[in-house]
């Protein structure tokens, strides 16, 4: 996944980091949009209208990516692999702000709705448009939940790239976490019991072309990068890819409609404001 992860339990739990390893192994060999050889690699290159096997956990990962974009209002959405990479946010990276011809290209063919799934037995997929699913906003979250099932201990973090899930207690106590401040002031502390937390922010994966700022989360909606107000999403959740998939959305939306989808879905959210609002922290169903 291009990225570090951390485990820690209290007692002894069971398992070696061997098997650690082995699993976040088969979860790349599976999501991974850089290996060629990935099942999902396997589903992007599969012809349009033609049905292709996957596996439970794919199939799994795809069903729950399509109910959270119904959710959101389409504003997650792991079909837009296209135009992640025509801005170089994907295995490909640019060097300048692509053309409206190429943006509209890779738009008209990004959508997770271009994506038709089988139920049943033997589970399959067929896409209806030569759409590109990128699964990186919701498969670290998966790769979290995943590790915390092996786990033979009920007091642990589990953390992937910054997407942390606890259970139990950390020496009876609880486990206590910091959401990083984009201004680099204190963190904000938070305390964990039995959740997950995910954080969705655009100051430090970005490109700048002729002066501006162009932030990595994309607007699915307009197939340009977010004009959001909000420089970062952390949200708390049972399980960690959905908290991944949600704190994604909200950084695309802006802070009135992550605000709204927050209180209507009961979701627990700290909103950090951009630069231009003296990174205003609000806190919602904290």
């Amino acid at each position: 996944m291009g990225t570090t992860y951390t485990v820690k339990t209290i007692g002894d739990n069971g398992i070696s980091q061997q098997k650690i390893d082995d699993r976040l192994t088969q979860i790349n060999q599976i999501f991974s949009t850089w290996d060629a050889k990935s099942e999902l690699s396997a589903v992007n290159q599969q012809s349009v209208n033609e049905w292709i096997k996957v596996s439970d956990e794919l199939f799994y990962v795809l069903k729950t990516a399509k109910e959270i974009h119904q959710q959101t209002e389409g504003y997650f959405d792991p079909g837009i692999g296209n135009l992640v990479d025509v801005w170089g946010f994907g295995a490909n990276k640019q060097i300048q702000k692509p053309s409206q011809i190429e943006v509209y290209k890779a738009f008209i063919n990004s959508s997770i709705r271009y994506l038709t799934l089988k139920d049943g037995v033997n589970k399959a997929v067929k896409k209806t448009r030569d759409i590109y699913i990128d699964l990186s906003a919701i498969a670290k979250g998966y790769g979290v939940d995943a590790i915390v099932k092996l786990l033979n201990t009920q007091n642990y973090l589990v953390e992937i790239g910054g997407e942390v899930r606890s259970g139990g207690s950390n020496n009876g106590k609880p486990w206590m976490v910091g959401v990083e401040h984009p201004s680099k002031a204190t963190p904000i502390a938070i305390t964990l019991n039995n959740q997950a937390i995910a954080t969705s922010g655009n100051y430090r994966h970005y490109f700048i072309w002729q002066g501006k700022r162009y932030m990595h989360i994309l607007n699915p909606h307009t197939g340009l990068p977010a004009n959001s107000d909000l420089a970062s999403v952390s949200i708390i959740h049972p399980q960690t890819m959905v908290a991944d998939a949600y704190a994604t959305a909200m950084m695309a939306m802006g802070s009135q409609r992550a605000t709204a989808l927050a209180k209507q879905l009961g979701l627990p959210v700290i909103l950090i404001l951009n630069q231009q609002a003296h990174f205003k922290v609000t806190k919602i169903n904290l």
